[in-house]
């Protein structure tokens, strides 16, 4: 089913363009978008007991929540009007973000949008949109997708961070009380699972990988290996993985203050270097995965200093 969401990825190079260019950033919340949307399908709807007499359906002229079809309605609805009547661009790689002619740029995440720019484009984009479908206006950005945003302005740096989110986790699994420790898996990785081993809760495990794979991609990508790798064993967990697993929770209390940046770089001088560098960092081992003798790869890209994906 498509839903239409920019990528973290992109939402990170947003907010890296925003802190290198001191630009504003706000975020709007559309009320409802959905059931605004003209639905193109034929869908008829049984309407409850008691409307209209008799049991009756009904033909749907607009979208619903619920149908399979309303993501994309709401996709077509407000990509139309940015592009015919607002005249914004939509992006290249990724469909959910869009530019305009001044510089500003527009990130869709179903519902919610983050514009960002200079104040007075800004202006224009808010009150274009409120004129055309019924929005709340949430000002400038703190709180995006359960990661807090923190905004140092003066020396155009942007922090985001999902310590909340962490400490929520921890609660949820009753490890709030658990000890910090260093590393987030040991040097001996688990295998599979043999015969003799203990099973663990298999809902449990798979609602544990859940939340520390959003934890992961969101601000924390020194577990992602650790998760990825954790993932592996979705299938057919040993109490052994649990017990990995719980140890990534216990890495994580120890570091959940940690928060990732994007900033501009600096020169000697104080001054802020113009431009966007893109740098990317590949690294692989040689067969050291045991069972499968395969090779692993991991990659970062950074645009500036700050780590996008």
């Amino acid at each position: 089913m498509f839903t239409p969401f920019a990528s973290l990825s992109s939402v990170r190079v947003v907010l890296s363009i925003t802190a290198t260019h001191g630009f504003k950033i706000y975020q709007m919340d559309i009320v409802t978008g959905f059931l605004g949307s003209k639905i193109e399908e034929e869908v008829y709807v049984s309407l409850p007991e008691g409307i209209l007499g008799s049991t009756r359906v009904a033909s749907l002229n607009r979208s619903l929540y619920g149908l399979k079809q309303s993501p994309r309605c709401w996709y077509t609805t407000i990509d139309a009007f940015l592009i015919g009547k607002m005249g914004i661009r939509r992006g290249r790689f990724d469909c959910c973000i869009y530019t305009d002619e001044h510089g500003s740029v527009l990130a869709l995440y179903v519902d919610d949008i983050l514009i960002t720019g200079t104040s007075k484009n800004i202006h224009q984009i808010r009150q274009q949109l409120k004129a055309k479908f019924e929005m709340v206006d949430l000002g400038p950005v703190s709180h995006f997708l359960g990661m807090v945003i923190i905004r140092k302005a003066e020396k155009r740096q942007i922090y985001f961070s999902q310590q909340g989110y962490i400490d929520q986790v921890l609660e949820i699994f009753a490890i709030t009380e658990c000890k910090p420790v260093a590393r987030p898996i040991d040097k001996d990785k688990p295998g599979l699972r043999m015969r003799e081993d203990l099973s663990c809760n298999w809902e449990l495990y798979l609602k544990l990988i859940r939340s520390l794979s959003w934890i992961a991609i969101g601000t924390r990508p020194d577990i992602s290996f650790v998760v990825s790798y954790l993932g592996r064993f979705n299938a057919d967990p040993s109490l052994i993985h649990w017990t990995c697993v719980k140890r990534v929770l216990g890495y994580l209390k120890g570091t959940k203050h940690l928060k990732p940046s994007l900033e501009g770089e600096l020169q000697k001088s104080g001054e802020l270097k113009e431009g966007f560098k893109l740098s990317g960092y590949v690294d692989s081992d040689f067969a050291r995965e045991v069972s499968s003798l395969k090779s692993i790869t991991g990659y970062v890209l950074l645009l500036r200093s700050g780590i996008v994906q």
